[in-house]
């Protein structure tokens, strides 16, 4: 009895020392990374400096630790470079009002602080002012097993071990080449594996790694700076892209179960062919039936919304070496996966080459132009092979279909590309049928020509048509145009409905209001003729993401046809996930069916983000939507307290003049915000979503070429959250 209350005492006053020192720490299930919470004293400032730095047990040898400050999966997106450098190889966090708080870092202890898996170290945690001057100091022991996780860093073990070479890099060898000579900076333990480009057309041989798993695992992959690789599981159907956006950051690939399964590592390809390609390390984390659970369980039970999502194969292509039909079930794989219900498959646009096997126009079969990367305008012959050697159209609808998916062909509504190697032979031998290089729908010719590759969509079996009015609407005239060539498309699907013994259905994509040329769409017609099945409002570009959307749901009430706005999937939209989600609970709370993401494929088959595919998926289920918020509210009063910006889309700070400077806010959920540009105050808000200027045109030009400082307040009370940045208008 005496010596059970000895312990009981023991263990009484070990957490109480612990409190006093304000250092607790657990261990995450899913990352294994190591999340230490400290006490700020009260009489901190506003501002401060957090040094944290471990040792060996006992050996009073000090380094940097390698930590994060505990914010979010958006706010990760949104670090700049420079300090995450700061919190990587310093080990220096800045923390704003954290006067009397507890606040978390998130230290990963790989590879340094953990020795075969187990971590027996002290920790130091300096809390300092913004001139250096020491404010207190934490120390204490941790001691975590994580002997349990496996982490891949010797390539060497590959079964195709012929195929790894030397450090020593030689011409003319079809081999990877397992470096250990790249120091600690640039890999983790000074080494990696890289694919050198062998031939632009040929790509290196595959890789396998073998695995003797049972159960479930989470994986995670990291790579160099700049470098990607190709990743599958050797059941899988489609490999992912992935690699680390900052140096040593692992992205988590997937959770699954392991049995028999083998890693394969695959060559990377774009649109100059296959490039450069290079692995760090591959770290598998053992998860609780428990644990696994509660991941899936994220996204709800049974879907109660609708999802399309937009696929360009033309896009897809583009950075792909697609030769075999085959390859095209891939990316409806992928859609699957992120829960898509209804994919909408981009055939072209209208007066252009198609990406499709039509006999009625002519195909992309050669070389074509794509959107500037940076300054470079990119040319490829990647789209035109896959016209070559595949039916794009037909071998997507049936993938889609024996995977359970809605395919849709979508026409965009009309774009010749005069001049270009997308122009197609009917604009050129029609010259007045064009009007600045879109067709004209005023005339009955050319609704007859569109009609005509609709009709030949069907007979290819879509289950339904899709035109895009709001990429290129000037072809439109005036509403009752539109509207009259609906008309005659109604008569096209109702012959077909009949063939088919069920309905052929509509979707249109359209300007919403105050997008330009949205004037020309009577949408109220529309839906009292009964002319379409989806009403897709949209914005265009970097502007109107948060159009209004109640006059929609209003006009809606009551008929049959469902409102699907956009949330646009593009780099320069709503981020992934809290701006994207944020703006799908709006939309859900106003009562819309579901979402159109509008080029869907670039966060689901292009960019290979699963984060992003998982994301999309949450949006299938309202429920899961409202939990993603609820259970960010609980963690964003534990986040760090900072102010962060969306890069622009080029992946830095300079926003094109359609873009929008767009403000993301953690750790307090402020009253008011205030924003100056150069020290003139440009907007208040007393809600989200916030962002510099506002949606529409009139301020594309706020943001003049050049340096700009911009000043941001969030206020809520007794917190005046402040910060400054420094952003540029490009020119």
């Amino acid at each position: 009895m005496k010596n059970t209350i000895l312990i009981i005492f023991i263990l009484l006053m070990f957490c109480m020392i612990e409190e006093a020192l304000g250092f607790y720490i657990k261990v995450d299930p899913l990352s294994r990374h190591i999340h230490i919470t400290y006490e700020v004293p009260i009489d901190a400032p506003e501002e401060i400096y957090v040094k944290c730095s471990w040792s060996p047990m006992g050996k009073n040898m000090w380094q940097p630790a390698k930590v994060t400050p505990y914010i979010s999966e958006t706010a990760l997106r949104f670090v700049r470079d420079e300090e995450w450098q700061e919190w990587i190889f310093q080990g220096r966090i800045r923390e704003l009002w954290a006067q009397g708080l507890k606040r978390t870092l998130v230290f990963n202890p790989y590879p340094d602080a953990q020795i075969d898996g187990k971590v027996n170290i002290d920790f130091r945690i300096e809390i300092c002012s913004l001139e250096n001057k020491l404010i207190c100091v934490q120390e204490n022991q941790i001691q975590v097993d994580n002997s349990d996780v496996i982490y891949i860093e010797d390539w060497s073990k590959v079964f195709q071990k012929e195929l790894i070479g030397s450090n020593k890099e030689e011409e003319n060898r079809r081999e990877w080449i397992f470096r250990s000579d790249l120091g600690p900076s640039f890999a983790t333990l000074g080494n990696a594996l890289i694919g050198k480009k062998w031939h632009e057309d040929i790509p290196l041989p595959q890789l396998s790694y073998p695995l003797d798993l049972r159960g479930r695992y989470a994986i995670y992959v990291c790579t160099p700076k700049n470098y990607a690789v190709r990743i599958r599981l050797s059941g899988d159907e489609r490999s992912d892209t992935l690699s680390s956006p900052k140096q040593f950051e692992e992205v988590l690939w997937r959770w699954c179960l392991m049995d028999r399964q083998n890693l394969v590592l695959q060559q990377n390809h774009s649109y100059q062919g296959y490039v450069d390609s290079g692995l760090d390390y591959i770290k598998i984390v053992p998860l609780t039936d428990q644990k696994f659970q509660e991941l899936e369980q994220q996204f709800g039970n049974k879907p109660n919304k609708v999802i399309i999502g937009y696929f360009e194969p033309y896009s897809w292509a583009f950075f792909e070496d697609i030769k075999d039909t085959l390859q095209h079930r891939m990316p409806i794989v992928a859609y699957r996966d992120a829960g898509v219900h209804i994919i909408d498959i981009q055939v072209g646009r209208f007066g252009m080459k198609v990406v499709y096997e039509s006999r009625l126009t002519d195909q992309l079969i050669y070389n074509t132009i794509g959107d500037p990367i940076g300054d470079v305008i990119p040319h490829t012959s990647n789209v035109g092979k896959m016209q070559q050697f595949t039916n794009t159209l037909e071998s997507e609808l049936r993938y889609s279909h024996e995977l359970g998916l809605i395919a849709h062909a979508n026409f965009g509504a009309t774009n010749c590309y005069p001049g270009t190697p997308l122009q197609s032979e009917v604009s050129k031998q029609h010259p007045e049928w064009m009007t600045d290089g879109l067709l004209r729908y005023d005339l009955t010719e050319v609704q007859a020509y569109i009609l005509s590759l609709i009709r030949e969509t069907l007979e290819i079996g879509a289950d339904g048509v899709s035109i895009d009015f709001c990429r290129y609407p000037g072809g439109i005239d005036k509403p009752e145009t539109c509207t009259q060539f609906l008309r005659k498309l109604k008569v096209l699907r109702e012959e077909f409905a009949r063939k088919r013994k069920k309905p052929v259905p509509l979707l249109l994509r359209f300007p919403a209001k105050g997008v330009s040329h949205w004037e020309k769409f009577d949408y109220a017609k529309w839906i009292k003729e009964e002319l379409v099945d989806y009403l897709c409002p949209s914005n265009i570009q970097g502007r109107h993401m948060n159009f209004e959307i109640e006059p929609y749901v209003k006009k809606l009430k009551g008929s049959k046809c469902k409102l699907l706005p956009v949330v646009d999937g593009l780099s320069w939209g709503l981020d992934m996930p809290g701006p994207f989600l944020y703006r799908v609970k709006c939309l859900y709370d106003a009562g819309v069916d579901g979402i159109y993401i509008y080029q869907a494929d670039a966060r689901i088959c292009i960019n290979n983000s699963p984060d992003d595919r998982r994301c999309i998926k949450i949006t299938s289920n309202s429920d899961a939507v409202n939990l993603w918020w609820k259970k960010f509210s609980e963690e964003n009063q534990k986040y760090s307290r900072r102010i962060w910006l969306q890069p622009s889309e080029d992946g830095d700070y300079e926003y094109h003049k359609w873009e929008r400077c767009r403000i993301w806010i953690e750790g307090i959920q402020p009253d008011e915000v205030w924003i100056y540009l150069d020290e003139k105050l440009v907007n208040k808000y007393t809600k989200p979503p916030y962002i510099l200027g506002g949606e529409d045109y009139s301020y594309d030009e706020l943001l003049s070429t050049g340096k700009h400082n911009l000043h941001i307040q969030a206020k809520s009370p007794g917190i005046k959250l402040s910060q400054n940045f420094t952003i540029f208008g490009a020119s």
